[in-house]
C-alpha cells in the first residue's frame, strides 16, 4: 500500500485538463469532459491541484474556486487504485490552504448523500452539513440523489 506521504501535490491548470478529465471519467459518477475542465480552469478564481505518485502517475485531483471571501470545492476525485491511502485527505488539506491563501474565510462543497466515504472524509476535515440540494446529482444509472451542502470555516 502506498502511503499518501509519497504523493506530491502540484498545481493543475489548462495543461492538465485532459488528465483531470480522465481521472474524473474513471472516478466520478458525473465525469467532466476535457472541454468542461478547460472551461472551468479558464474562469476567474478557479484553480486545481493534482496528486501525483512517484514516477509522475496522477492519483487524484481537486478543483475549486474562490470568490470574495468564500471558496467552493467543485470536484475531488481519487483514482480507484489509490483510494483509502490518505490522498483525498491531502488534497482537501492542500485545497483548504490554497483557499485560505486566496483570501477565503469559508469553504463550501456538495457531496452526494449516498457517498459515505466522501462524507466521512469531509467531516474529518472539519466540514459540517449546512443544507441539502434535492435531486442534485444525476447518476450514471439515471436516477437522482440529493447533495449535502457542507461548510468549513478557515
Amino acid at each position: 500500500m502506498m502511503a499518501a506521504s509519497r504523493i506530491r501535490i502540484r498545481a493543475a491548470g489548462l495543461a492538465q485538463a485532459r488528465v483531470v478529465a480522465l481521472l474524473s471519467e474513471y472516478g466520478s459518477t458525473e465525469p467532466w469532459p476535457t472541454q468542461a475542465v478547460a472551461r472551468i480552469f479558464g474562469l476567474p478564481g478557479c484553480w486545481g491541484l493534482l496528486a501525483v505518485r512517484p514516477g509522475g502517475e496522477p492519483a487524484g485531483f481537486v478543483v475549486a474556486r474562490v470568490a470574495a471571501d468564500e471558496a467552493e470545492i467543485l470536484n475531488l476525485v481519487v483514482a480507484e487504485g489509490a483510494r483509502r491511502k490518505g490522498i483525498g485527505r491531502e488534497l482537501v488539506a492542500a485545497a483548504l490552504e490554497k483557499a485560505r491563501q486566496s483570501g477565503a474565510s469559508a469553504v463550501f462543497l456538495e457531496v452526494a448523500a449516498d457517498n459515505p466515504a466522501g462524507r466521512a472524509l469531509y467531516e474529518s476535515a472539519g466540514f459540517r452539513e449546512v443544507g441539502v440540494r434535492p435531486d442534485y446529482y444525476r447518476q450514471r444509472r439515471g436516477n437522482y440523489i440529493d447533495a449535502l451542502i457542507m461548510k468549513r470555516a478557515i
